[in-house]
């Protein structure tokens, strides 16, 4: 409808769809797909964490100053943006076990993964968790950016892991995370 406005020489619109939103004083979305803050303190416990499905889903973050970047790059290049959409998220997506895997070593930890059915998650979380989990995983997300990087210039400066880390490190200085051990990353 927005691209159909611009077209026919009405309000110039642009779209910028973001991934998963992080950076400080964001709570990311975790391995598991979910905001559930005790996947963290088992993550740096060192403490069996149970996924869903296969563990291959992907997730889709973007660190919040390179969302900002791509409003810019917008602005910039107005002839290009118009009546365009963009997918604003980092260079490369998280799998569900590489995720868990760098966020129990930012602890000096390993994760200790299992494998477990949809039902068997559902059963050992909230309801609120697992539906977020399920509507997170079950796409798999995984966006380019090579339109917005092509017409906008946009370049991300985050890797996803990256991202998320710096979020986890203001939350946890920010007394806003509860954490088994200190991060040494």
């Amino acid at each position: 409808m927005l691209e159909q406005e611009t077209a026919s020489g009405g309000l110039v619109t642009t779209s910028l769809h973001p991934g998963h939103i992080v950076g400080p004083g964001w709570h990311p979305v975790g391995p598991l797909g979910n905001l559930d803050p005790a996947v963290w303190f088992t993550l740096s416990a060192g403490e069996p964490l149970r996924i869903p499905g296969l563990g291959a889903e992907l997730m889709h973050h973007v660190h919040a100053d390179d969302v900002a970047q791509a409003f810019e790059r917008a602005i910039q290049h107005p002839a290009a943006a118009a009546g365009e959409d963009f997918n604003v998220v980092a260079p490369t997506a998280l799998s569900v076990r590489g995720y868990a895997h760098a966020a129990a070593g930012w602890f000096g930890q390993s994760a200790a993964l299992e494998s477990v059915s949809w039902e068997e998650f559902r059963q050992s979380t909230t309801p609120e968790h697992a539906e977020t989990s399920w509507e997170h995983l079950f796409r798999s997300h995984c966006a380019s950016i090579e339109k917005a990087r092509t017409l906008l210039g946009y370049a991300p400066r985050y890797e996803p892991d990256a991202a998320v880390l710096e979020s986890v490190r203001w939350l946890i200085k920010h007394d806003e995370l509860r954490v088994a051990r200190p991060l040494s990353a």
